[in-house]
């Protein structure tokens, strides 16, 4: 887009809609997150879980991370909405219409902050999910290619930012066009292989849960639920579909990048709310619930049947096991 073309064409009015939208879905999404944050905070720091050296380190962290999240986010929120007001209020009247100022402020510097903020959330979130395939895996051995996927990613984002700074940088023209589909295929392909490698070991390990403690158990820790949020399913959907639609110069696309960076920041959220809520995969639930042998508190056992609210003690803590 340029100063020279008509202000109501229709790929245009299909670009501004789309970008509106998007924005208006992702402010949405950030009050869920903030509210799915203050809910993990509150369970992470009242949990008997949490208590201990290493517990409370542990509890730090995930507490940080989504406050990191939560600023990161704020961050891109705020720039995209200080583009919108230009666009559209305070710089209406340029010539051409929001439609050449949106096309010649790409390259602003609040634009470049807020990729650069977008960028930094949807490679915390490829980080925690790749540390939970590890978690799941119990070794790194499996997470070696999807690291490796992931620094790709990291020096192609690096690229991705810089064109984008350019003066009369463009979304669908040129190197900006180049990175920015090189940029999200490897980390969709990151998230696509991890996504696969945390679901088949879900399943597998469900068969073995099945067998040892019942469908109850194996349920809360690889029902479809426990699948979907464990592997950032909805985060890789949204990812794939933007790749497509971006490829072919969809100005639709625009409305997908930000609800793919929603997730980026909600995926991993609700995976600490799980682990919060005692029903997420850490390493001592895949050493317990993979042990050759088992053996395990019945009086605890039955109260955890009775209990399934998110303050119960149906998690791995709930059973005393141990290898014999």
């Amino acid at each position: 887009m340029s100063a020279t073309d008509t202000l109501d064409t229709p790929s245009e009015l299909t670009f501004e809609r789309s970008l509106y939208i998007g924005g208006q879905i992702t402010a949405i999404l950030y009050g869920i997150q903030l509210v799915i944050y203050c809910l993990s905070c509150r369970l992470l720091l009242k949990s008997p879980r949490s208590s201990g050296r290493g517990r409370e380190s542990e509890t730090s962290i995930y507490i940080i991370y989504g406050g990191t999240l939560i600023i990161l986010w704020t961050i891109a929120l705020a720039c995209n909405a200080v583009f919108g007001q230009y666009a559209w209020i305070d710089h209406r009247d340029v010539e051409g219409g929001p439609a050449a100022y949106i096309g010649g402020q790409l390259s602003a510097p609040y634009n470049t902050l807020g990729t650069t903020a977008g960028v930094m959330m949807n490679f915390l979130s490829d980080a925690l999910l790749i540390y939970r395939c590890y978690i799941i895996w119990n070794t790194w051995i499996v997470a070696m290619f999807p690291i490796l996927l992931y620094l790709g990613g990291l020096s192609m984002s690096i690229l991705l930012i810089y064109e984008s700074a350019k003066p009369g940088a463009n979304f669908f023209v040129g190197h900006s066009l180049n990175y920015g589909i090189i940029y999200p295929s490897f980390t969709i392909g990151l998230n696509i292989i991890v996504t696969a490698l945390i679901c088949i070991r879900l399943i597998s390990i469900r068969k073995e849960v099945s067998k040892i403690l019942g469908s109850g158990c194996a349920k809360m820790y690889t029902g479809i639920m426990a699948i979907l949020v464990e592997s950032a399913a909805l985060f890789t959907g949204f990812g794939i579909i933007y790749v497509i639609l971006y490829a072919r110069k969809s100005s639709s696309s625009i409305a997908l990048v930000q609800i793919w960076g929603d997730f980026a920041a909600i995926s991993p959220q609700l995976i600490i709310l799980r682990i919060a809520e005692g029903r997420g995969w850490t390493k001592d639930t895949v050493g317990q619930l993979t042990s050759p042998t088992i053996t395990f508190d019945s009086d605890r056992f039955a109260e955890g049947e009775k209990d399934h609210s998110p303050n119960s003690s149906t998690s791995a803590d709930t059973f005393n096991m141990k290898a014999v």
